[in-house]
């Protein structure tokens, strides 16, 4: 217990250090009670963590939004929010627009966005030297008057010829500036040149044998010294924060285990609770959420409908196959076949010269009773006889092969069409994959 308490106290530093309200620990430990007395600190925590999410800082503007906005405006933008991350969850949803309840369904939204989000790793990308080698911040920046682009464009009243003139006249306007620029940029260097070479062989950092213009700036106000001397310890503090909690990390996920085991634990002894009066009036799934999901349904019933009927097909051939063919059978398929090449020698025989230009391949074979040789083996199929007449034997051992083979591939087939099928089902909640009953034949 005292182990998962300094941890929820490290995430709060953590939390705390990148700019959120200050949230004690305890109100991590009533929220898995579902103890009202943390719905507030965590609905704010929420409303600042996405306000990061979106705009990569926790500012004065965040704090004066959370103050004037009502309560049911904050929970209203938190759920609109959370719901647009992918958070689906109809207890939260459901939870009143009043901050009255449900301290555990959020304490479970706050673990599912610091996850989703990646929000710690976030807060170390951010990580950055509080020391910047720019001295801009230690002087006044006059605002400057950007004239609008109604001004900059010549007048639509104005004749071509002074439009001409009038283009002319800015673009000697903007070389000018340029050059006032360039002039600027070339003092810049010289005086940085002017310090680093006026403070040569003294330095501070091994690369370099020179002072920075932070590091003179420095020395000539002691008072920057001491306030950035302060400003590294506590980010220092913060880092060394963050690297204890990936070491810890894991015993807060633990923990809250436990506490979506408390939620479901509850479930099941006092029920589903239902708030007629609250119903999904903050439900708001995104307009091409909607369309992408239809169009995703219409996708997978029409897969269903025919994948139906080819499983219907198979079944049907299933049960007739896989019975065990006998000898006449076999004789019946020799029939047929015999049948069925009359019938195409009749059609090539209307087609006159048309059937001399067909390949060898298509001539039908003779069939004849070969008595079996000693040396011959038919191991590799049917063998043609010198004069081209095949083995009545052989063929019938061609087509129990071609059986069996059928066979085999209508049992694959049967399984892999009855696993998709149910892969399909398993995409709609509420809906069981049944399959046809074998039809009897």
């Amino acid at each position: 217990m005292a182990q998962i308490r300094d941890t929820i106290e490290l995430l709060t530093k953590v939390l705390r250090s990148n700019g959120t309200h200050k949230i004690k620990a305890e109100a991590f430990r009533l929220a898995k009670f579902d103890n009202d007395d943390a719905v507030e600190p965590l609905w704010h925590l929420i409303f600042e963590l996405i306000y990061y999410m979106k705009y990569g800082s926790i500012d004065e503007l965040s704090i004066r939004a959370f103050t004037e906005l009502s309560i049911e405006e904050i929970v209203v933008f938190v759920k609109r929010e959370m719901q647009r991350r992918g958070f689906f969850s109809r207890d939260f949803a459901h939870l009143p627009n009043d901050m009255s309840s449900g301290s555990r369904e959020l304490l479970l939204a706050l673990g599912w966005l610091l996850c989703k989000e990646a929000v710690i790793e976030r807060f170390m990308e951010n990580c950055a030297s509080p020391l910047e080698e720019d001295t801009a911040s230690f002087h006044q920046i006059a605002d400057i008057e950007v004239p609008s682009p109604r001004q900059l464009s010549p007048r639509s009243q104005l004749n071509p010829v002074e439009k001409v003139k009038q283009l002319l006249w800015l673009n000697g306007k903007l070389r000018m500036n340029l050059r006032g620029l360039f002039a600027i940029q070339r003092e810049r260097t010289k005086l940085l040149h002017k310090i680093n070479q006026s403070t040569q062989s003294v330095s501070v950092d091994p690369d370099r044998n020179h002072l920075s213009v932070l590091e003179v700036m420095m020395l000539k106000h002691p008072e920057l010294l001491k306030k950035n001397l302060q400003l590294l310890e506590r980010d220092n503090d913060r880092l060394q924060n963050l690297l204890k909690w990936k070491e810890q990390e894991d015993i807060f996920w633990k923990w809250m285990e436990s506490v979506l085991d408390a939620k479901l634990q509850s479930i099941t002894t006092k029920g589903p609770s239902s708030n007629p009066g609250n119903q999904l009036q903050d439900w708001s799934v995104p307009p091409d959420s909607i369309t992408t999901l239809k169009q995703a349904h219409d996708r997978v019933q029409h897969a269903v409908t025919k994948y139906e009927s080819i499983v219907e097909h198979l079944e049907r051939l299933w049960t007739v196959k896989r019975q065990h063919v006998t000898q006449t059978d076999l004789d019946e398929v020799l029939a047929a076949i015999d049948l069925e090449i009359s019938l195409q020698q009749g059609n090539i025989g209307g087609m006159g010269d048309a059937a001399a230009v067909l390949p060898k391949r298509l001539n039908e074979p003779r069939f004849s009773y070969v008595p079996d040789l000693p040396e011959r083996s038919t191991s590799h199929g049917a063998q043609l006889m010198p004069d081209g007449v095949r083995d009545i034997k052989d063929e019938i051992g061609m087509l129990q092969q071609l059986v069996h083979g059928l066979q085999h591939e209508i049992n694959g087939k049967q399984d892999w069409y009855k696993q998709e099928m149910q892969n399909l089902s398993e995409n709609f909640e509420e809906t069981v994959c049944i399959p046809p009953m074998a039809r009897k034949v």
